[in-house]
């Protein structure tokens, strides 16, 4: 199958999934669309006016779709949905073991069990909120972003990274270590997400984050002066860590180092 995002976690940017579907389908096999991001955010983006482009069922190649809904659908984490564009495309995801000796067993994943209390507080939370409330939410999310990202754009030492269609706005700089500013933001409160290939920042704008938006971008423009001017005033932090990690040629060193960390995590 071929995998395309709407939108991407780095760049918030929706890729052209009607020329990877074209591929797919001249090739015979699936193609799959992750929404996980920000995806459940788009159709009602896209209802309001804003241009997004296609990346659903709308498109006759793409035959199966991810999304989370307890990020922009507001709902609990653990219900996340996997839809295809037909029931014979969805037989491949059940499992069942029809000589079990307990019996005949069936599942709609492989996974097994899932929790219904998780379930129904997703269903309560979607029937809650409703169309007019979604549209709500998506009009301030999606706004507060468009005002972020035009605000970087007067930042002379940041410069935005990609074309983003959704709540996700990156940026770099040629002027600093664009890791150091995202130490200087975290001492301010904030959690800004690190890039690499090219370095980066992103921030993910979240419904609670539509009422201090302009909070948001003072701090951004004060911690982008205090960087460029006084560059030695942030020698710990993650800056030094993801500076190393994004220069390290080897990457299977990096991968290695990551198992480390996830056995320290387990470890009793």
């Amino acid at each position: 199958m071929i995998m395309g995002s709407a939108p991407n976690y780095p760049y918030g940017s929706v890729d052209n999934i009607e020329k990877l579907a074209v591929i797919a389908t001249k090739h015979g096999i699936g193609m799959h669309v992750d929404c996980c991001l920000g995806g459940f955010l788009l159709p009602w983006v896209k209802k309001m006016g804003y241009k997004i482009p296609n990346f659903d069922f709308s498109i006759s190649g793409v035959t199966s779709m991810s999304v989370d809904t307890h990020k922009y659908g507001f709902t609990t984490k653990g219900t996340s949905v996997i839809l295809f564009r037909d029931e014979e495309l969805r037989r491949f995801m059940f499992f069942v073991a029809p000589s079990w000796p307990g019996g005949v067993y069936s599942s709609a994943t492989i996974s097994g069990s899932r929790p219904g209390g998780l379930i129904a507080c997703a269903y309560a939370s979607l029937l809650s909120i409703g169309e007019s409330g979604f549209l709500e939410k998506a009009k301030l999310i999606f706004e507060t972003a468009l005002k972020i990202k035009e605000e970087i754009n007067k930042i002379p030492s940041l410069r935005i990274l990609g074309e983003s269609n959704s709540s996700v706005v990156a940026f770099s700089s040629s002027k600093f270590d664009i890791y150091k500013l995202g130490d200087a933001m975290g001492k301010k409160g904030w959690n800004l997400n690190m890039l690499q290939n090219p370095n980066g920042l992103h921030v993910c704008v979240t419904f609670p984050m539509t009422k201090i938006g302009d909070v948001f971008i003072a701090d951004l423009k004060e911690c982008a002066e205090l960087v460029e001017t006084k560059p030695d005033s942030f020698p710990d932090g993650m800056a030094p860590v993801y500076g190393l990690a994004a220069s390290f040629p080897d990457r299977g060193v990096i991968a290695d180092i990551g198992k480390a960390y996830l056995d320290g995590v387990l470890s009793a």
